[in-house]
């Protein structure tokens, strides 16, 4: 970005998301109603099309001005852009020819045959698509709107899949997927938040516009696991608001690249030193079996394919879903922090009955910071193959804990920020699957885990 931009220039650009649905709102009912007059033979229709006409033009207007004020950050692609940007030029000069053409002020006796209402209608409606696929290639990507067409498809090279999991790539096959799915959508070769992509190899290598982004085995000073680990509410967390976060995993996926595997792009996990919680996140990423505590195999279990209406119906809920292994159907669903507003404890339990519809197909669960009562912990116990379950900041006593005895895949159990007692680790001990289970600013204290001597399974962790 060039710094002589003033910041105040940028915060009206951020307004054009929202102000460009006004244009393509009134251009798209001038031409609703136009075709609706024609259809139904009522000339009275069409008395509001010159008004819809002119507020479209007008409203097209400030959208390309604050589009420009945006462009002025440099997070965009220059091609790209300059495309989108005449087009929606032409869309709002058009919009304005329309007008004249609609209430008379241009009047072209050889433009009679070619019907010059209808026509400027369908020519906007046709530059409306043209430069909202264009504003959508900038923000999500060229092949955002393509990508699951069954047709036109670009040749890809295929991953192999693995049957063991040292023969799996840590970049390929672990780190790379986790870079698609939570920061590719800003960081793609059309859209380059602080000049920053993850297309490939070599945009990863060159970093953003504060330098590179990755430290060969140092992750800990390296901007991409920095950022992630800050506050939510930092103004430099990644990713922004709006977006989902990385799990524990995936962070520790990124941290284990960096660290243990230098960064490499080629590096296989036979030729990296792998710990034994690694092993175990990266086989259920891979859909391979994980080793979990006392010796015992867990394998993923075999479900049944989640429809597409039970994943919208969530969503409507609050929750994203994300496959863990390609056409598996086990899942990490997440519940963003504060869906659920505070004092409204039913809310949370009403949201997670809805979760019953695929209890067998999820396999992480975090309920971080949404309020949920005791009684809500029923519903989880009755999720069969969870392994990994989040459930800090909550309001949470010790019975809540009870429902969870039954979890016999449970590995992973976060209870930091509750209400959570001694008692509980009697019931923990019960969890026999359990290798790690997360209770620092409970009332558990480091003296009530010495005197269970729960001989490190799980392994109860009482701070960072």
């Amino acid at each position: 970005m060039d710094n002589s931009v003033p910041d105040f220039v940028l915060f009206l650009g951020r307004f054009h998301p929202l102000v460009v649905h006004l244009p393509i709102g009134f251009l798209f009912f001038a031409f609703v109603l136009e075709v609706f007059s024609r259809w139904k033979k009522n000339p009275m229709l069409t008395t509001g099309i010159p008004f819809a006409l002119l507020l479209g033009g007008i409203s097209g207007v400030v959208a390309c001005a604050l589009g420009y004020m945006l462009s002025l950050s440099g997070d965009y692609e220059a091609d790209a852009l300059d495309t989108h940007f005449w087009f929606g030029i032409a869309t709002t000069a058009i919009a304005f020819i329309a007008w004249l053409i609609r209430i008379e002020k241009i009047k072209i006796a050889k433009l009679n045959r070619l019907r010059p209402n209808i026509s400027s209608l369908t020519l906007l409606v046709i530059l409306l698509s043209v430069t909202g696929h264009y504003g959508g290639n900038l923000t999500h990507g060229s092949d955002y709107l393509l990508k699951y067409s069954p047709f036109g498809k670009e040749e890809k090279t295929e991953l192999v899949a693995v049957t063991k999991l040292e023969d799996a790539q840590v970049f390929n096959h672990l780190v790379g997927p986790i870079l698609d799915n939570k920061c590719a959508s800003c960081h793609n070769e059309s859209k380059k938040k602080g000049s920053l992509s993850f297309h490939d190899s070599t945009a990863i290598l060159k970093g953003g516009k504060n330098g590179k982004i990755l430290i060969s085995g140092n992750a800990s000073e390296s901007e991409m696991i920095k950022r992630v680990l800050l506050e939510p509410h930092h103004d430099d967390f990644m990713p922004p608001e709006g977006k989902t976060p990385l799990t524990e995993e995936e962070i520790a996926i990124l941290t284990y690249w960096i660290d243990n595997a230098k960064g490499n792009f080629d590096a296989t996990v036979a030729n990296v030193e792998t710990p034994e919680d690694i092993s175990g996140i990266a086989s259920t990423m891979l859909g391979l079996s994980s080793s979990v505590a006392k010796g015992a195999d867990i394998a993923l279990p075999t479900v049944n394919t989640v429809a597409v209406n039970q994943i919208v119906d969530l969503e409507k809920e609050g929750f994203t879903l994300r496959e863990l292994v390609f056409d598996s159907g086990l899942y990490e669903v997440v519940l963003a922090p504060n869906t659920v507003v505070k004092g409204d404890g039913q809310a949370a339990l009403k949201k997670l009955e809805k979760l019953l519809t695929i209890k067998e197909n999820i396999i992480w669960l975090s309920l971080e910071d949404n309020q949920l009562t005791d009684e809500s912990l029923k519903i989880v116990g009755q999720l069969p193959n969870i392994q990994k379950l989040k459930l800090n900041k909550n309001p949470l006593s010790d019975i809540a804990i009870t429902e969870l005895v039954n979890l016999r895949s449970l590995t992973s159990l976060n209870l930091y920020g509750t209400q959570v007692t001694s008692k509980s680790l009697q019931t923990i001990a019960k969890i026999t699957s359990l290798k790690h289970v997360y209770v620092w600013k409970t009332n558990i204290k480091q003296e009530d885990i010495d005197e269970m001597a729960l001989n490190d399974y799980p392994k109860v962790i009482l701070g960072l």
